[in-house]
């Protein structure tokens, strides 16, 4: 694209740009508002599974493992790394556990 032209129309500031630069402009707003509301859907489905991550940590923490002598808790590397992978998760989302998306 050119330098925009700088003009005044009823006191008003305004930008000119050739009617070709205009319907780029538009095909561009177009294709990122398709594309802001897939990455809606796409941070949802995150958050639904993060949630999703701390239920099952949860339930293996609070089960007891067959290969540990049957002791509450004995999942503690797995469970470890699943917190963690869901604290990444969760980072990027900007969501706490519990909290609506877009929260």
């Amino acid at each position: 694209m050119n330098e925009p032209h700088h003009i005044v129309v009823d006191g008003r500031p305004m930008v000119a740009v050739p009617a070709k630069d205009f319907e780029s402009l538009l095909a561009m707003r177009r294709q990122l508002g398709s594309q802001s509301a897939r990455m809606r859907v796409l941070r949802d489905a995150l958050v639904d599974m993060t949630d999703f991550l701390d239920d099952l940590a949860e339930t293996l923490d609070a089960e007891p493992s067959p290969t540990h002598d049957g002791r509450p808790g004995a999942h503690g590397d797995v469970v470890a790394d699943i917190r963690k992978r869901a604290g990444r998760v969760r980072a990027i989302t900007r969501t706490g556990r519990g909290r609506a998306p877009g929260s």
